[in-house]
């Protein structure tokens, strides 16, 4: 690979990185949103290096065009023969630098889902913790208390393991993804993947939906209902289950995860 190849390749990925931060916006099927400031310094960073590279190259090769190739040394060798000439080679394991612009410029890979969630149904997430001053109580009435699927998942193991009653019949709002059932699991599944970093560390939570027909997986829904504890006599499980009141389709969320 040649040093303009390079350099041509940096200000590419460097406009892919562009593209997906300040364009598309689809940064955020891989990063937190909170990285896009990060992502931004370092997408201009190589745009700029690999834009000055070129410039340099093509200086050079003008240059060059003008002297000739360059005056030969003792051995008989030009500048250009030794690589000085704007015409260095870097290794050909270079060209793997153009997978990540055609991964972002043809393929786009989109958000984690249902297959993700699926791998990891027989080991799910710890509960998260509760805040520490606790969770605030909800209204039993009115309309449903929109959460997210980590508060959900928190507020029914707090209930489950200590005062059913604080959570039970309360009306709850959760909106995710639609994930097939586990083996020999009654209902379907609506999850929601948490990331702290990238898509790489995601986990799901997943919450067990009743009394409602599935969805086809993957589709995005807004799901009504209420906390369904679990039998008496049944230790505490992570996976909870929600009493499935209505469905509604809905699309997916600018931020997928949570």
């Amino acid at each position: 690979m040649s040093r303009s190849a390079q350099n041509l390749l940096l200000v590419l990925v460097g406009g892919a990185m562009l593209w997906i931060t300040l364009g598309s916006g689809e940064y955020v099927n891989y990063v937190r949103p909170g990285f896009r400031y990060p992502l931004l310094a370092a997408a201009i960073a190589l745009t700029v290096l690999g834009a000055a590279g070129l410039r340099r190259e093509w200086r050079d090769t003008g240059d060059n065009d003008q002297d000739g190739r360059g005056s030969p040394d003792e051995h008989g060798a030009s500048d250009d023969d030794h690589g000085h000439g704007g015409h260095g080679r870097g290794p050909g394991v270079a060209w793997l630098l153009c997978l990540p612009v055609l991964a972002i410029f043809v393929i786009a890979p989109p958000a984690l889902g249902s297959f993700t969630a699926a791998r990891g149904a027989g080991r799910a997430a710890p509960p998260p913790p509760s805040p520490a001053e606790g969770f605030a109580p909800l209204p039993r009435t009115g309309a449903p208390a929109p959460m997210s699927m980590g508060e959900f998942i928190g507020r029914a193991y707090e209930a489950q393991t200590g005062d059913p009653a604080s959570f039970e019949g309360v009306p709850v709002r959760l909106t995710g993804f639609v994930t097939p059932p586990a083996k020999g699991e009654r209902g379907w599944r609506v999850t929601r993947l948490k990331v702290a970093c990238c898509a790489g560390d995601a986990i799901a939570f997943p919450v067990i939906v009743r009394g409602l027909p599935r969805p086809p997986a993957d589709t995005w829904v807004r799901v009504d209902g209420v906390w369904e504890p679990p039998a008496r006599g049944r230790r505490a499980t992570v996976v909870q289950t929600l009493r499935g009141r209505s469905l509604q389709r809905v699309g997916r969320p600018g931020n997928p995860y949570e």
